[in-house]
């Protein structure tokens, strides 16, 4: 990135830049293209079909219409929220930026959990994704916490019960956070090492 941006600088020092270089700090940006006009960002993959989360954090020298212009080139991404520390990329990189290979982890688990049980490969797909689909979506559009619409689905003594006191006696909840912090932290050291 400083050997790209370093011989540019002295024709983009007035251009509005939008970086999703990730792990590159904005002050590092800032410094090799000696302009404060600087946004990071930081896309997961959804955004190739427009279901995207984006985290955007923006340097003091970004005005408010700079921010909509970015806004507007993320637009088709899908959504966008602005942070206030750029720190806070690091959690949004842990949750959203590695979050869609979380999500098909469990897809693949929850696939081959079905094709044990019987079910053929297209079959344990379908499953297994429609209803992660599903699941998100009815979140997405419930006024409901997670974990109301978590406790309609477990009847005391049933069959997701059941499932749900396995994966609490494994502490799965537990291991799942300490995996997302472990990605937080690995995002930071990023930032120092290609920050330089």
């Amino acid at each position: 990135f400083k050997e790209a941006a370093v011989p540019v600088a002295p024709f983009t020092v007035n251009a509005l830049h939008l970086s999703v270089a990730a792990g590159i700090l904005t002050d590092s940006i800032a410094a090799w293209l000696r302009t404060e006009r600087v946004v990071r960002a930081m896309p997961n993959t959804p955004a190739l079909i427009g279901q995207g989360q984006t985290g955007l954090y923006a340097r003091t020298g970004v005005s408010q219409d700079d921010r909509l212009v970015v806004e507007q080139v993320m637009s088709g991404t899908g959504q966008h929220l602005w942070v206030g520390q750029e720190s806070l990329l690091d959690a949004v990189t842990a949750i959203s930026g590695s979050g869609p290979a979380y999500v098909f982890y469990f897809i693949e688990a929850m696939s081959r959990a079905a094709e044990r049980m019987g079910l053929t490969p297209e079959q344990a797909r379908q499953l297994s994704i429609g209803t992660f689909c599903g699941a998100a979506e009815l979140a997405r559009r419930s006024t409901d916490s997670p974990a109301t619409l978590r406790e309609r689905v477990t009847s005391k003594g049933g069959t997701t019960y059941a499932a749900l006191t396995a994966m609490q006696a494994s502490h799965v909840a537990d291991h799942f956070e300490q995996a997302m912090e472990a990605a937080r932290l690995r995002a930071a050291e990023l930032g120092e090492t290609f920050g330089r």
